[in-house]
């Protein structure tokens, strides 16, 4: 049972391979209430504030914020910890509508934000973005039609016209270490997907912005989500588009279907690296491309020590881009250079003419994994 200690009360969830993560809050929460009167509020039970924004620009590192239900407008942009907590997420809604973001976590500032109960909906680009942060939570959030009027770049050989985003997911996690997304409902987005993961450098893949500012995502666990019905991209993506790498990053328990790709761990650019990454106990079915894809797609990356185990794999589609001329359960593809040491176990594949697919692979080890109405359960290119 994982424990998130909000100073007033503690939200709990089931999951008991959940990280814990405590942070330490100011006493006495800040009140949010979209009814309430605008002029002169104190943020207190009886005078809350009437905008989430106010109540940010008031409260101190480690406040916790009260957001009662109704429908508020904007963007957020939190630059110090803090938690925001919606009474439930059906009812109380960020509508962010013509913003670039929903809600933006940046820099260390921000380390140990909790956002929770709460629908983000309608922004232009991604719902929630958090950037060169640690030990963030998002549970029990809807993240739904975003991506309205997406900056997205063209799929290759096509070039950009401008600047634009590489990866702009609904909920979208660049250079951070110990985020945790959990028991969230990601559907019917718009532009890229579900929920990304990746390093940042020379390409933030998640900005218009370009930066130097050299980190990796490493022990980020992606658990317990519905991921479904998003247009333009894949379920669950952890990619890497630098050296510093994708690392030691885990996806569980998910959900993910009606989308491009199911659950994809890759390498975006030259001399890139994603390390020790683990696709456990998901169910991926009824996706465009194949449920599970672990792919090296430029030269000189380092795709490795990847585990694949215990997922439930039916129904999805072939990827003719590397090959795969049938529908594939689980792929494994290096294009370039090869793929290695993955660990593909106990996953149960159903409803495709191949149950895993491989080409380029080097030290992949098989075991345990169950067909059923599979034509071709292992396949080597």
């Amino acid at each position: 049972m994982a424990i998130y200690n909000s100073g007033h009360r503690s939200i709990q969830t089931p999951l008991a391979t959940t990280t814990a993560i405590t942070v330490s809050y100011q006493s006495g929460p800040v009140y949010v209430n979209a009814t309430a009167n605008e002029v002169n509020a104190t943020g207190s039970p009886s005078d809350p504030f009437k905008t989430i924004n106010q109540a940010l620009a008031f409260a101190k590192p480690g406040a916790v914020i009260m957001v009662a239900p109704g429908v508020y407008t904007g963007s957020l942009n939190i630059t110090h910890g803090v938690m925001i907590e919606g009474t439930d997420a059906n009812t109380t809604i960020l509508n962010a509508s013509d913003q670039m973001n929903g809600i933006d976590v940046i820099g260390p500032g921000a380390n140990g934000t909790i956002i929770s109960n709460l629908t983000i909906e309608n922004a232009d680009n991604h719902g929630i973005y958090v950037q060169d942060s640690s030990n963030v939570v998002l549970i029990h959030n809807r993240v739904i039609h975003n991506g309205v009027d997406a900056t997205l770049c063209p799929q290759p050989p096509a070039k950009p016209t401008g600047p634009c985003i590489i990866e702009d997911k609904p909920i979208e996690l660049i250079g951070t270490e110990n985020v945790i997304v959990e028991n969230n409902l990601v559907v019917n987005n718009l532009a890229d997907g579900g929920i990304g993961v990746s390093d940042m450098g020379y390409v933030n893949p998640g900005s218009l912005a370009q930066t130097n500012i050299f980190a990796k995502s490493s022990n980020n666990k992606i658990i317990n989500n519905t991921v479904t019905n998003n247009k333009g991209g894949c379920g669950i993506v952890i990619s890497s588009y630098n050296k510093d790498g994708v690392i030691n990053n885990i996806v569980e328990n998910n959900k993910v279907s009606f989308g491009v790709a199911g659950i994809v761990i890759g390498d975006g650019a030259p001399n890139s690296t994603a390390l020790d990454n683990i696709i456990e106990n998901n169910t991926a079915i009824d996706n465009f491309l194949p449920g599970i894809i672990i792919h090296a797609t430029t030269p000189g990356d380092t795709l490795s020590n990847t585990i694949v185990e215990f997922n439930k794999v039916s129904g999805n589609g072939n990827d003719t881009e590397v090959g795969d001329l049938n529908k594939t359960g689980i792929l494994v593809s290096g294009d370039v250079v090869p793929v290695y040491n993955t660990t593909i176990a106990e996953n149960n594949v159903s409803n495709e003419y191949y149950g895993i697919w491989i080409r380029n692979g080097v030290g992949i080890n098989l075991h345990g994994n169950s067909f059923a109405n599979v034509t071709a359960s292992n396949y080597t290119k």
